[in-house]
């Protein structure tokens, strides 16, 4: 996983929030011990702020974010991506004649994310990322990838980076375009919707079965 930035104003805001209870818990803690006639060994301080904000700090980048609580307070606007995606893409390689199958893994925590695709003949992981809240046209997820053909794909068929350029629509879907590098000199058209948690359970590990060959993967 790697980091990604945003246009949201969230991260500073939740960052002096937590900072705010962490300062609170420290003095709380420091009540307690005191009114219990506590005191702590010589070789370990009592919990600090510090300590408490960077327990927060994890608490919400791990799992606190995604809690649907945050966005209807407005505290949090960043799209919760993570899950199995499925759908296909176009390619000017064959002037989008044909449609081929692709599989997206996104893995996504509140500062880092992962975006991998695959089709049947190579995969790609996302350098850098962003996600735009503030579009005018709505929530978009862009980012760098680097993709690598799989052993059995064409010998035209090398290691490139590309953009790509998703938006996100009812929650469940990613549309956009793609650039490959110069190298390849190809564009297209990427659409894939969020696979239902009880189909992801199920599936497990185990990726759908892909067919046709993409100038892009």
């Amino acid at each position: 996983m790697h980091g990604y930035s945003t246009d949201s104003d969230e991260k500073r805001i939740i960052s002096l929030i937590l900072a705010g209870l962490a300062i609170a818990l420290a003095w709380m803690s420091s009540n307690l011990l005191a009114t219990e006639h506590f005191s702590m060994p010589w070789w370990m301080d009592a919990p600090s702020s510090m300590f408490f904000y960077g327990t927060l700090y994890a608490l919400f980048d791990r799992r606190l974010w995604r809690h649907p609580l945050m966005r209807k307070l407005g505290i949090v606007k960043t799209p919760n991506l993570a899950g199995r995606w499925q759908g296909y893409l176009t390619s000017s390689f064959d002037n989008h004649a044909t449609r081929y199958d692709l599989f997206v893994q996104i893995v996504q925590s509140w500062t880092q994310i992962s975006v991998s695709l695959t089709t049947a003949t190579s995969a790609s992981g996302s350098c850098v990322a962003v996600i735009q809240v503030s579009d005018p046209d709505g929530v978009a997820l862009i980012y760098q990838y680097e993709n690598q053909p799989l052993a059995d794909a064409t010998k035209t068929m090398h290691i490139h980076f590309g953009t790509a350029m998703l938006r996100v629509s009812d929650g469940n879907k990613l549309t956009g375009d793609y650039y490959a590098g110069r190298d390849r000199g190809t564009f297209g058209r990427i659409s894939c919707c969020r696979l239902p948690r009880t189909i992801k359970q199920a599936l497990g590990a185990l990726r759908p079965r892909l067919s046709g060959s993409s100038s892009h993967q």
